[in-house]
């Protein structure tokens, strides 16, 4: 039979044939497994199997890289934006075996719709409008993140639990919204923590510098690339620990907290990018400390999480 266990937001898919000898082929996959996703939340999906030697998916357009645990197992983190339409999204799911076997499946997920907070409050005069110099710089600078979060580094560089960069508590929580004179602005794709000017800012887990910058809007910023498709963001900072491109580890101090930008006082925002969606970082500290599994090594350089 095909077994599929739903645990904490995890899949796991058993191929038939675990029990035969090594090198024959296991059963065809043709069902479909689903799994239950909040709007901005994270599921990690797990394929196990004998002789498995690679997991490929999409979702859409988006690639969900598997990657190899060692038990023999394939694991991986997928995304929901937290402006996702409710209803059901499909993870197409080829697997291959060591004797060049390939098999298909689908993961359904069923994005479920997630009450953020939000306030609405009038105001008699709408700040002034950008002048075309702002607005051009906005479009600039929005295009530079969009290019960074389209080149994640193939390998995963990340491992084990995810920890926070500060240890000041949420002033501002992921998704909330305002509604200004009716209308609603942008919901909030981060956390907003408490942090005093000069805050040391700690990497959330290892990875690669992807950016770092002055913008308009977050201004003195970083962008933590942790491979696979998975970004951690730091706005609002007063000064740059580190360079671009630099291999960090978790927990290295890679800034310090401020106020720059678009803010009327000293705090830093902490953002979550997985394939593409937008999530809350708590729900990624909080799914991958559940996860009691170890991924296997990789002799990649990259990331430094070989040390």
């Amino acid at each position: 039979m095909v077994s599929d266990c739903v645990t904490r937001l995890a899949i796991c898919l058993v191929l038939l044939g675990a029990g035969r000898a090594f090198g024959e082929p296991a059963a065809k996959l043709s069902a479909a497994h689903s799994v239950e996703v909040f709007q901005g939340e994270l599921a990690e999906l797990k394929i196990a199997g004998h002789g498995l030697s690679a997991v490929e998916a999409k979702m859409g357009a988006e690639s969900i890289p598997f990657y190899p645990n060692t038990d023999g197992a394939f694991t991986a983190l997928v995304g929901v934006d937290l402006e996702a339409a409710p209803g059901w999204a499909k993870v197409l799911v080829r697997t291959t075996t060591r004797a060049g076997t390939h098999r298909q499946t689908r993961i359904m997920l069923k994005i479920k719709p997630k009450s953020f907070p939000q306030e609405s409050f009038s105001v008699a005069t709408e700040f002034e409008p950008f002048g075309p110099e702002v607005l051009e710089r906005i479009r600039r600078e929005q295009k530079q993140f969009s290019s960074v979060f389209a080149l994640s580094t193939p390998q995963r560089l990340w491992d084990g639990p995810f920890v926070p960069p500060v240890a000041g508590g949420v002033t501002s929580p992921f998704g909330f919204r305002r509604v200004i004179n009716g209308i609603p602005r942008a919901p909030h794709t981060g956390v907003d923590l408490k942090a005093p000017l000069g805050t040391e800012v700690l990497a959330a887990n290892h990875g690669r510098v992807a950016l770092t910058g002055d913008f308009f809007f977050s201004g003195k910023s970083l962008v933590l690339d942790h491979g696979g498709g998975l970004y951690t963001s730091y706005f609002h900072l007063s000064e740059f620990k580190v360079d671009a491109g630099s291999e960090i580890r978790k927990g290295e101090v890679v800034a310090l907290s401020g106020m720059t930008g678009r803010v009327t006082g000293p705090h830093l925002h902490w953002g979550a990018r997985i394939n593409g969606a937008r999530v809350d970082p708590f729900n990624l500290i909080e799914k991958l400390a559940r996860n009691p599994e170890k991924p296997r090594r990789s002799n990649a350089k990259a990331g430094g999480g070989e040390n």
